[in-house]
């Protein structure tokens, strides 16, 4: 019957045995799931709620990209003044002053050679105007709104890092705006932690200590340009090199660990180049102090007793296993381009959760019986196929979904909602169609049947594939909770032509093969 052989058969019943096995875990007690061993939890997993579902947490996080522009400034006075020295160009005042950077040149013939000295020191676009011999150098717009895109798309990487190394099951982290990040933790109800994370940009860098010039000096004035003072929790203040030996991102990992006398430090190492550079700094430094720099204060500024050739080193200080564990974390997820500012926080409870769930499921179990009463009526026997047709789907459709590990949301529940409609909408017209070859004189049930498929194909091809594009546009358009939508809505689709084409023959061929029917009551 429809030329479907034995192990065309056995395969759509061998799939159908798989969707129930992978769909299992959502109507498991949760005490029962958690005894089962973590390696087959890891793949055997029922379907993750998010946000509007089990409740947890939601962040607006900001890019402060001014703090970004700033620094991009000040590295740029930097460069611009071992330049302008190498090039024997007198300068003064060079300062970065509300988002622009200023150099008076001293001598008004090299003010041109100036101009183009200080443009060949970054490759982003420079707007430099003159008033005289005063220079007054900034960022082109261009250039500004494409490193605010490369730090919004930067920090959102680094921070799915750190959430995921923090162990957050199914963060959803998202670009909103310009220049604002939003992150939904689902399940956790107090953020604090998230937050004292993410607000750390990690920002590690390794100076030597400028051991010529006392803090006390510095602080009245006597500082040179190649030197800066900066204060720290255990060192005070500190004059150092501003010139950077080696920076965290040739940091390679780094760990947890115990110093020599048992206290909680972190162990660090270098990737190649960073390893070779670090090497290179101890073995002609030795004697010195070298200064770890970690957002802007000094966290330790430990002797160089010995070369250090293995590309690997420890931070000592006042660390808890915690602490030391938290700066481990942001040392191997990278240092955030800008700091985050939390511009909205809210906390979704639990109850509000379970709330969205029975009203969800409420009108899912609603809607199912209503379909199911009124394909039994309509269509009696053959409407019991159609409501086991449907029941097959929905099973396949939470296979799917667990095995892909999807995040199901408010509105997608809605999406599986609206696939019960499409998938009984399927079953009717194939009905429809063999009420209508028995209405033509086609009296043979299996004839009755094979055309009643083939005849109703083609406009359920239609349906599905016009509500199947609508699905993509939401997926590719949408974001958050509309992409949900569209991605329970399209696999819906997929599953219920494959029910309604294979399970329902299944069930039909079956029901043949025990009765063999004279005719078919419709």
């Amino acid at each position: 019957m429809f030329g479907y052989s034995k192990f065309k058969i056995g395969l759509i019943c061998a799939i159908m045995v798989l969707g129930i096995f992978f769909a299992l875990p959502n109507f498991m007690p949760k005490e029962m799931y958690n005894r089962l061993p973590k390696e087959m939890q890891s793949w055997f997993r029922p379907i993750t709620l998010g946000l509007d579902l089990q409740g947890g947490s939601y962040l607006l996080m900001e890019v402060d990209t001014q703090d970004l522009i700033k620094e991009k400034l000040e590295s740029l006075a930097d460069l611009t003044r071992s330049a302008l020295r190498e090039g024997k160009i007198r300068f003064a005042g060079l300062s970065v002053i509300d988002g622009h950077m200023q150099v008076k040149i001293l001598n008004s013939a090299q003010v041109m050679a100036a101009r183009d000295l200080i443009r060949k020191q970054d490759s982003a676009p420079l707007d430099i105007s003159a008033d005289g011999s005063l220079l007054t150098v900034s960022y082109t717009a261009e250039a500004l709104d494409q490193m605010k895109k490369q730090a919004v798309e930067q920090s959102i990487d680094i921070v799915r890092r750190r959430i995921d190394e923090m162990g957050t099951k199914e963060p959803q982290i998202q670009q909103q705006g310009i220049d604002r990040i939003v992150i939904q933790l689902p399940g956790v109800q107090d953020p604090s932690e998230i937050k004292a994370i993410m607000g750390k940009t990690a920002k590690m860098t390794f100076h030597l200590v400028d051991e010529e010039t006392t803090p006390q000096a510095a602080q009245m004035g006597k500082l040179s340009p190649d030197s800066m003072l900066i204060s720290g929790d255990e060192t005070g203040y500190i004059v150092l090199k501003r010139a950077v030996v080696v920076g965290g991102e040739s940091l390679e990992d780094a760990r947890q660990t115990y110093d020599e006398s048992g206290a909680p430090a972190v162990s660090f190492s270098f990737k190649s180049m960073g390893a070779k550079k670090f090497a290179n700094a101890t073995r002609d430094n030795v004697g010195r102090r070298l200064a770890i720099v970690l957002d802007g204060k000094v966290i330790s500024a430990p002797n160089i007793n010995t070369p250090i050739t293995g590309g690997k080193g420890i931070i000592t200080g006042n660390f808890t296993v915690q602490s030391a564990n938290d700066l481990a974390l942001l040392l191997r997820s990278g240092a955030l381009p800008a700091p985050l500012i939390v511009a909205e926080e809210r906390v979704v409870g639990p109850g509000l959760g379970e709330d969205s769930i029975k009203a969800g499921t409420t009108a899912c179990i609603v809607g199912l019986i209503a379909v199911f009463v009124f394909m039994l009526i309509v269509y009696g026997f053959f409407g019991i196929i159609a409501d086991l047709t449907l029941l097959a789907n929905g099973i396949l459709l939470l296979a799917v979904l667990s095995l892909l590990g999807a995040t199901l949301t408010l509105p997608g529940l809605a999406g599986i909602a609206l696939t019960i409609a499409m998938a009984v909408d399927a079953n009717i017209l194939i009905l429809e169609r063999m009420k209508e070859e028995m209405a033509a004189g086609i009296t043979v049930p299996v004839e009755v049947m094979k055309r009643g498929f083939a005849d109703s194909f083609s406009a359920i091809l239609d349906g599905q594939l016009t509500t199947l594009f609508a699905a993509l546009f939401l997926f590719w358009l949408g974001s958050g909770p509309v992409r949900g939508f569209g991605v329970t809505l399209g696999l819906g689709l997929a599953t219920t032509m494959f029910a309604a084409i294979f399970i329902n023959k299944i069930l039909l061929i079956a029901w043949v093969a025990v009765k063999k029917p004279k005719k078919i009551n419709l």
